[in-house]
């Protein structure tokens, strides 16, 4: 219990924190302008350069957000990242528990948040991991007793309205039940009912309010995601949460040599996939984590040599009681430490309300979901919503950040009469210096212009 105290205090410590991270405020807008009854189509209510109608695949966060918002402001919307960290913690227990005891569990759990922390954010991705380590935990457990887990069917309905990561969780599936047959424990007919649960899950997916088209949604987002945005690229070998992730899997690859054990197929491709999942992306390190969890802590079980306890009614108890006195605790700390947020330009907002409505904003991708909030008025060149955009003209805002060759031309070709970017930037210096804007002010490391 001692234990179990301190790694849900250390959770909680990571979780109240000001909000930092640049989505939050394109997800508040999101659920506003769904909540007001507005739809998304061509043209795009907000993008003027946008060729492909907006799905919002995350629609679900994005109003419990705004609601959360509008009752108890930043301190609330930092409380549900909390909430969700612990909501993590707990399933990662869990995902555990079934070869471990409480305290490996526990500091396996914990480890994998460090190596997840780039992802725990305000970001609806970290419900999505929360509902990927109750996938991994279930897929874990079928994997030891061959049941298939059918309300993993139904949950695979809630993911899919909250966040796109739903597909792995079938891909998971599947990766299971392939192990599972290399390892030849599978008639046809446990085969047929293994098979139906993620086949059955991508059928509730496209059940969702947004329908069929959800399925391709994946794939949409990521054709210009993996050429444009960082987090979607390669992971370096310098990052250090992909170090601790690896370290993890690494550990099980080591007790498994050590031992001199053929661990099962099933087993192999969980290790595998996870390994993938670390090195494809860094957003998708925190995957690598989760999946992680499981099979260290079982190999970490094993080298103790001791049974493993099965919980108790008054365990899980204790448990529940811990997370809830620490939401608890939660709320009045996000309220003393999150009533401001960070790396955005406040101070700026005078000037910005100054533009007139419906002028084109040049503003650094990142930023412009905060725009959206703070000036509904304004069209940004372009905005976190990268799907929607041509490839070709993130290629020219991207050249045009640098200064590159063109840059000029495209800014005029945009019609920006503004520009909200770096101070210090390429594109900055270049405005100032090469075609005379002058500046507004200075907030948060942006620079505000405005064309002669």
């Amino acid at each position: 219990m001692a234990l179990a105290t301190i790694v849900v205090s250390i959770s909680l410590i990571l979780g109240v924190r000001p909000v930092s991270d640049p989505s939050p405020w394109l997800h508040l807008k999101v659920g506003a302008f769904l909540l007001d009854g507005g739809r998304f189509g061509l043209p795009d209510p907000w993008a003027p350069f946008a060729t492909r109608t907006y799905l919002p695949t995350e629609w679900l966060p994005a109003i419990v957000g705004q609601e959360t918002y509008q009752a108890f402001g930043l301190p609330g919307i930092a409380w549900l990242r909390c909430a969700g960290i612990l909501g993590l913690l707990s399933a990662l227990m869990w995902s555990a528990r079934r070869s471990a005891g409480t305290a490996t569990s526990a500091v396996v759990a914990l480890v994998a948040l460090v190596g997840a922390y780039n992802d725990l954010t305000e970001r609806p991705q970290l419900v999505s991991l929360v509902f990927l380590a109750i996938a991994v935990g279930a897929w874990w457990r079928t994997g030891l007793d061959l049941k298939p887990r059918w309300w993993l069917v139904p949950m695979a309905w809630l993911w899919a309205c909250c966040h796109g990561l739903w597909i792995v969780g079938i891909a998971f599936g599947l990766v299971c039940i392939a192990g599972l047959l290399l390892d030849r424990r599978l008639t046809r007919a446990a085969t047929t009912r293994l098979l139906a649960v993620p086949v059955l899950s991508l059928a509730a997916a496209g059940l969702t309010p947004l329908g069929p088209r959800l399925l391709v949604t994946p794939f949409t987002v990521g054709a210009n995601a993996n050429e444009f945005v960082a987090e979607w690229q390669s992971t370096s070998a310098r990052n250090p949460y992909a170090l601790v992730t690896l370290a993890m899997l690494g550990l099980v690859i080591l007790s498994w040599v050590r031992s001199h054990r053929q661990p099962p197929w099933w087993q192999i491709g969980f290790l595998i996939t996870g390994i993938a999942a670390t090195l494809a992306a860094t957003r998708t390190i925190a995957v690598g984590a989760v999946i992680a969890v499981p099979l260290l802590a079982h190999e970490i079980q094993l080298f103790c040599g001791r049974p493993v306890v099965v919980r108790t009614r008054r365990s899980r108890s204790a448990w529940a009681a811990l997370i809830l006195v620490a939401l608890l605790a939660a709320a009045p700390l996000s309220s003393a430490r999150a009533q401001n947020p960070v790396a955005v330009p406040l101070r700026l907002q005078p000037q910005l309300a100054a533009i007139p409505s419906g002028t084109v904003v040049f503003a650094q991708g990142d930023i412009s979901g905060w725009l959206f909030w703070a000036d509904p008025g304004v069209k940004p060149v372009l905005d976190p919503r990268i799907e929607i955009y041509p490839a070709a003209h993130i290629r020219a805002f991207v050249s045009a950040m640098a200064a590159g060759p063109g840059w000029r031309q495209f800014v005029d070709r945009t019609g920006a009469r503004y520009a909200l970017v770096p101070i210090g930037s390429p594109i900055a210096t270049a405005l100032v210096e090469r075609a005379a804007w002058s500046q507004l002010g200075k907030d948060a490391d942006f620079v505000l212009l405005k064309a002669p």
